[in-house]
């Protein structure tokens, strides 16, 4: 069995790539459905396609707002939970313009389930000061999902 370490940083990666080249549908592609995305603002749980879109389409807007350039993430724990299942905790890094921006990193962990050929996000938790790119995001979906 492939290292569940190897697999996380592999996982963080390719969808870091997709997500900070602002390409909405591969971003989508590493997600589960449902998928639980939480923070200290609260928990979302999107269960169709459309949901997981347009929270991946707003996380980019905002990554693009911010004019960051580079998202770094490394592993720092991963275990198998069973034959499909990766729990991994994680650091990431932003960088703006070719400078790497002096916040410490945001730590997350994320539960990845293989789902076919690839590993998905199922469930994904972030530890993030407001203002980030995530917090950004979370706060403007629950606003927006409070309003309909």
């Amino acid at each position: 069995m492939e290292d569940a370490r190897s697999i996380a940083q592999d996982f963080l990666d390719r969808q870091g790539e997709a997500t900070i080249a602002g390409d909405v549908e591969a971003t989508v592609g590493w997600c589960d459905i449902p998928c639980t995305l939480e923070s200290f603002r609260g928990k979302i749980v999107a269960t169709t396609e459309a949901e997981i879109r347009a929270i991946c389409a707003t996380f980019i807007d905002s990554l693009k707002a911010k004019r960051l350039t580079h998202m770094m993430r490394r592993c720092l724990e991963a275990v198998y939970n069973d034959d499909d299942t990766i729990c991994a905790t994680y650091e990431t890094r932003y960088i703006q313009d070719g400078h790497q921006l002096t916040e410490e990193p945001s730590v997350g962990f994320v539960i990845l389930r293989r789902s076919g050929d690839r590993w998905k996000i199922s469930n994904i938790q972030f530890a993030v000061g407001n203002d980030s790119p995530v917090d950004v995001t979370l706060r403007d979906w629950m606003r927006g999902r409070a309003e309909n």
